[in-house]
Formats: C-alpha cells, sequence, structure tokens
C-alpha cells in the first residue's frame, strides 16, 4: 500500500472515530447542550484535527445521521426480487429481526434518531426524512414483491408502507428506548413473530 493510501485511510478512521464518539454525547446530553470541545476530549484529537473533518457541529451531526442511516441498511436490506414463495416467510422475518436487532444494539443511535432528532433545526430534516423515506421504498418493495408473486392481496402500497413504517418505528423507540431505559429485556424473536403474523393476517391473499 502506498504511503499517500495508507494517509486517506488514516484520515477515514480519525474521522469515524470523531463520530462514533460524539454519538453518546449527544444521545446524554442532546444536540444543544453538546459542544465541540466536549466531542474534542471525547476523541482524543486536536481541534485542528476535528475542524480537518468538520467544518461545525451541524456537519458532524450531520455525518452521525448519514452513518445510521448507512449501518442500517448494513443491517437491514434484501434484494426484493430475490424473494421467492418458497422463501418469503423467512425473507421477511430475517428483514425484520434485522431491523429489530440493530435499533436493540444500536440504542444510542436509536435514541438520537428517534427522540432528539426530530424538532432540531430545519437544517437536519432532509437527512432525518431521508432514513424515513429510505426505509418507506423499501417496504414499498418488498409488498410490490410478494403482491407479484402472488403472496400478498392487491393493496394501496403507500398507505400499508406508511402504516407498517410508522408501526414499526413506534416499536423501536418503545422498546430500544423507553423499555431499555427501564432495565427491561426486549425479546426479539418474540417481537419478530408478533409483527410478521400481523402484517401476514392482514395482507395475505386468501
Amino acid at each position: 500500500m502506498r504511503r499517500h493510501d495508507t494517509g486517506i485511510m488514516k484520515s477515514e478512521e480519525r474521522k469515524q472515530q470523531i463520530i462514533k464518539s460524539s454519538v453518546p454525547l449527544f444521545s446524554e446530553r442532546g444536540y444543544y447542550e453538546t459542544h465541540i470541545e466536549d466531542i474534542i476530549k471525547e476523541a482524543r484529537v486536536g481541534k485542528g484535527t476535528f475542524y480537518r473533518h468538520f467544518k461545525n457541529k451541524e456537519e458532524l451531526f450531520i455525518a452521525l445521521l448519514l452513518h445510521f442511516l448507512r449501518e442500517w441498511e448494513k443491517a437491514a436490506f434484501i434484494e426484493p426480487s430475490t424473494i421467492t414463495t418458497n422463501d418469503i416467510h423467512e425473507k421477511f422475518k430475517l428483514l425484520i429481526r434485522g431491523s429489530f436487532i440493530f435499533f436493540r444494539d444500536n440504542e444510542v443511535l436509536c435514541n438520537i434518531y428517534l427522540r432528539i432528532g426530530p424538532g432540531l433545526s430545519k437544517m437536519f430534516e432532509p437527512y432525518m426524512r431521508r432514513f424515513e423515506e429510505q426505509m418507506l421504498s423499501y417496504i414499498n418493495a418488498y409488498l410490490q414483491e410478494a403482491i407479484r408473486i402472488g403472496f400478498y392481496r392487491e393493496m394501496d402500497v403507500e398507505l400499508v408502507s406508511n402504516m407498517l413504517a410508522g408501526a414499526f418505528l413506534r416499536l423501536d423507540y418503545y422498546y430500544f428506548v423507553l423499555k431499555k431505559e427501564q432495565g427491561d429485556v426486549i425479546n426479539i424473536d418474540h417481537l419478530t413473530e408478533e409483527f410478521f403474523g400481523l402484517i401476514t393476517d392482514g395482507l395475505r391473499r386468501r
């Protein structure tokens, strides 16, 4: 590996270090009470290093929101065209379970996205919406594929996609933010079976 490539890698690693170090601070203190000095101290970097990667706190917070979206996509995406009538049960459950596990294992990010993010400056709204729109587009694609192969009945896909996305995000907030704060142990398999069962019972072709 050339020295230039190594330098680029180290620079990207430093950037990710700053992002990850900011996550618990934003979650615990909120956006406005988290200051760049706090982030620098937590990340153990100099002020110059911080400003080499981010112009200000707003840019860092946007990077964090985009990081959340990318990590969620890695954890909870299956190419819709690979779904068949033989494995649709298994793959839909994998999708639901994968998303639940992501929110469970990323409680702090979940808290930032679902509790701290909404209501902040309009500057952040496009990035908050991007996650919701991406979730909606995936749900829409999965429903369309299920209809195409005859597993689900014809329906108003836009309406159902919004209903499912809203229900899913509410469950994530309730179980992986509120209930975890109370020390409750969440049964992911139970949540997955119940959520999948309710969807399938309502949408399955009779």
